[in-house]
C-alpha cells in the first residue's frame, strides 16, 4: 500500500532545506515538492521535523489533502489496477495542475506509443492557433467552444472530423485517468451532447480508370529517379491488392511466392492481427527482384529512415508522374482505391471478397468464427484481375 511521508531535503545554495512529500509504492518512489523551504533554526534538533508553527501547519494541511486523495485512489484501485509511485503522484497532485487540456495531451502522448501521434500534434497546434494561447482548462471545453472550433475548420472537412475526434478521445482519456468512483476532477463532458462531424467522402472518387492506370504503368522515368520509384510502388500496391506503403516498408516474409504480413493500420485492434497472404503475380516479379531487401522483403527501409519518409518520397514522385501522364494530384493511396474499384466494377467480384482482399474488417465476423481462413479465393480473384488488366 502506498504511503506519504514528509521529507526534509539537503540544503540548497541559499542554505535552506526544501520540503517535499515522498510517495512510496513497492520499490518505486516519487517526490512531490511543497514549494516550502526551511532553515536550520526552523527544524527540530534531529533535523527531521519542521518546528516553525506556521510552516508546520501548512505542510500538515497539504499532507492531509494528499492523503485523502491517496485513500480514495487506493479504494478505486481495488479492482486490480496497479500503479507505481509516479502514477500515484500525478493522480493526487492539485486538481488545477492536472486539468489543462494541452498539459494532459502532451503528457499522454509521451506515455503512449501512438501510431497517429503526428495527427494529435497537428491538432494541438491548430487548436492553439484558434485559441491564441496554449492553455485550455477542461472546464472551458464546452459545447459552444466545440461548435465554434468546428466552424473555424469549415473549409477543411477532413480536419473537422479528425481533430474534433482526437479531442474527444483525449478528453475521455483524461476523465479515465483523473476521475474515480469517489471524486470527479473533470466534471463536464460536452461530448455527451456534441457530435463529431463525419467526413463526407465521395465514394470511388479517388480511383483511376483502367485507361489512367495503364498510363501510369506505361510511364518510364529516368532510372533511379524518385518518379520511377513512385511508379513502381504504385504498380506494386495495385498488384498486391492495395498494399500500403508502411506495410511495404515493414514486410518481412516472402516464401514460395507468397507475401505474408499484418496490416499495420489495424493489426492492434483485430483478433486476427490483420494477417493476410498475397500471392505474387508474374507481372510484378521483376519489381520484387528489383527492390528485394536483405532483412525485409523490400529494400525501402535501407533507403529511408522512416516509413513516413518513404511514403512522402512516393507521393512527391507521383506528382511528377501525374503531370507527365495528365492525371492531376496523383497520390499513392489511389492504387488501393483503383484495385478495389476495378475488382468490383470490371471483374464483378463480390463486395465481401473485395473487402477481404483489402484486409478490411467485413460483415462476416460470425462466419469467420466457423470458417478456416483461406486466402486462395481472393488471390485467385486478384490473378484474374491482373490477367485482364495486363493481358496486352
Amino acid at each position: 500500500m502506498a504511503t506519504i511521508t514528509i521529507e526534509i531535503g539537503k540544503k540548497n545554495k541559499k542554505r535552506l532545506h526544501p520540503v517535499s512529500f515522498l510517495i512510496c509504492e513497492g520499490k518505486t518512489k516519487k517526490r512531490i515538492p511543497t514549494g516550502i523551504t526551511v532553515g536550520d533554526s526552523e527544524l527540530t534538533t534531529n533535523g527531521k521535523r519542521v518546528k516553525e508553527p506556521e510552516k508546520a501547519k501548512m505542510i500538515e494541511q497539504k499532507r492531509r489533502e494528499l492523503q485523502e486523495r491517496l485513500d480514495a485512489l487506493q479504494l478505486d484501485a481495488l479492482g486490480g489496477q496497479t500503479m507505481d509511485a509516479t502514477e500515484i503522484a500525478e493522480r493526487i497532485v492539485t486538481k488545477e495542475e492536472v486539468t489543462d487540456f494541452f498539459t494532459f495531451a502532451e503528457d499522454w502522448l509521451r506515455r503512449n506509443d501512438v501510431k497517429g501521434a503526428k495527427n494529435y500534434v497537428t491538432m494541438l497546434n491548430s487548436l492553439e492557433s484558434y485559441l491564441g494561447k496554449r492553455r485550455l482548462p477542461f472546464k472551458m471545453i464546452t459545447y459552444k467552444l466545440l461548435e465554434d472550433y468546428e466552424q473555424h475548420l469549415k473549409d477543411k472537412p477532413r480536419a473537422q472530423s479528425l481533430y474534433l475526434g482526437l479531442m474527444r478521445h483525449l478528453f475521455h482519456e483524461a476523465m479515465r485517468r483523473y476521475n474515480t468512483d469517489y471524486e470527479s476532477v473533470i466534471t463536464n463532458d460536452p461530448f455527451q451532447r456534441y457530435r463529431v462531424p463525419k467526413q463526407q467522402m465521395k465514394k470511388g472518387g479517388r480511383a483511376l480508370s483502367l485507361e489512367q492506370l495503364m498510363k501510369v504503368v506505361a510511364y518510364e522515368g529516368a532510372p533511379h529517379s524518385r518518379a520511377a520509384l513512385a511508379r513502381d510502388c504504385f504498380m506494386l500496391s495495385f498488384c498486391l491488392m492495395g498494399m500500403n506503403s508502411v506495410d511495404m516498408y515493414y514486410a518481412r516474409t516472402l516464401t514460395r511466392g507468397i507475401l505474408k504480413y499484418n496490416r499495420t493500420k489495424t493489426k492492434d485492434r483485430r483478433s486476427d492481427d490483420a494477417y493476410i497472404e498475397v500471392k505474387i503475380h508474374k507481372v510484378i516479379k521483376p519489381l520484387i527482384a528489383k527492390y528485394r531487401g536483405r532483412d525485409r522483403v523490400f529494400s525501402f527501409c535501407q533507403r529511408y529512415t522512416r516509413p513516413e519518409d518513404f511514403n512522402r518520397a512516393i507521393n512527391v514522385g507521383l506528382k511528377t508522374v501525374g503531370e507527365a501522364v495528365g492525371i492531376d494530384g496523383l497520390q499513392f493511396y489511389q492504387a488501393r482505391h483503383t484495385f478495389a474499384t476495378l475488382s468490383r466494377n470490371l471483374m464483378h467480384f463480390s463486395k465481401g471478397d473485395v473487402d477481404e482482399a483489402l484486409n478490411h474488417v467485413g460483415s462476416y465476423n460470425i462466419a469467420d468464427i466457423y470458417t478456416q481462413k483461406d486466402f486462395s479465393v481472393i488471390n485467385d480473384n486478384n490473378f484474374k484481375l491482373l490477367d485482364r488488366v495486363f493481358s496486352s
